[in-house]
């Protein structure tokens, strides 16, 4: 699978860490606010994985961690290899997935290979193929990814990023069934830009997100808002 960018230096990805992101091309979900359409739908230049592993060894010292995103990165077959190949280099890694390869998930946890992971929690289960823009969607695995993230990721985080046409009147009963256990969950803000799959999204405002943060909180210990 296609590395399709490298962001060098993050400050944001990894809480408290200097990291470096790796985007990945492929993913199996078309989510119509997704910021890296272009780079999933379009991208044809390419970095492969020993430029990459070259560039890090110059970042020893210099960064802690790299962030595996994408595209969706639990799609590459010898993902366990890459990020042992990473981890030996002495980074932390997290991992940012759709939590569709709760069998790669598991994978990564039996061999200690992440040290955080972040999984988008597109919507309640009732929404959740229109949220994220595909016809056939197995639930049932996004289920299983969360109850092993909560189980047995040494730090992790769940996040969805709040669409007005999407989320606007989610069922807040359904959604907190679905992430039952969790202990952090960020609210994230959307932002239109020019490589969003569908164009003429919204976000949700400021005020209705908060009331949605409060909301939760009552029952997720860590609700944080994002972008706002």
């Amino acid at each position: 699978m296609a590395i399709v960018g490298i962001d060098t230096l993050s400050l944001l990805d990894y809480q408290d860490k200097l990291a470096c992101v790796v985007f990945f091309k492929e993913c199996n979900f078309r989510c119509p606010f997704c910021h890296n359409g272009d780079s999933v739908l379009n991208a044809s230049d390419t970095i492969s994985f020993d430029e990459l592993l070259n560039y890090l060894k110059t970042r020893v010292g210099l960064i802690d961690a790299v962030v595996f995103s994408g595209g969706e990165p639990t799609l590459e077959k010898d993902l366990e290899v890459k990020i042992k190949a990473v981890k030996d280099l002495g980074f932390l890694v997290k991992l940012d997935t759709n939590g569709t390869n709760p069998e790669t998930l598991k994978k990564l946890f039996d061999f200690g290979l992440v040290d955080y992971v972040a999984m988008d929690i597109k919507n309640t289960p009732t929404l959740y193929a229109k949220t994220s823009g595909v016809t056939h969607l197995d639930i049932a695995s996004i289920q299983r990814s969360i109850a092993l993230i909560i189980a047995r990721a040494p730090d992790y985080e769940f996040r969805t990023t709040l669409v007005k046409e999407f989320h606007e009147h989610m069922d807040v009963q359904e959604y907190l069934s679905f992430i039952k256990g969790a202990k952090r969950l960020f609210l994230q803000k959307f932002v239109d830009r020019e490589g969003c799959i569908q164009k003429g999204l919204h976000e949700v405002n400021y005020k209705e997100a908060e009331v949605l943060k409060n909301t939760l909180i009552n029952v997720i210990p860590e609700v944080e808002l994002r972008g706002y």
